[in-house]
């Protein structure tokens, strides 16, 4: 099965989408443009992964790339407000 971005909105809040190489029917309480950013970014996040990979360990790997990804900006959100506070401290 190939991947295919498409999301389809279904009712009573569910959405059935592709994730590597399966596809998924859920709902949820997320508004539909947060969970249509969501569900892309996981399509984004396995999308260059060999074909041969099972999708347990494409979904495993996806979850590892976006903790950095979400560990990154944490980091550079601590490093904003450590500039932030001290560039307040010196105009004070």
């Amino acid at each position: 099965m190939e991947e295919t971005p498409e999301i389809r909105k279904l009712e009573d809040g569910r959405y059935s989408f592709v994730v590597g190489r399966e596809r998924y029917t859920l709902a949820t309480s997320l508004d539909e443009e947060s969970f249509f950013r969501v569900v892309k970014t996981a399509q984004e996040a396995v999308k260059d992964f060999p074909p041969t990979l099972k999708q347990e360990d494409r979904l495993f790997l996806a979850l590892l790339a976006l903790s950095n990804k979400i560990d990154e900006v944490a980091c550079r959100i601590d490093d904003l407000l450590t500039l932030a506070e001290e560039t307040e401290k010196g105009l004070n």
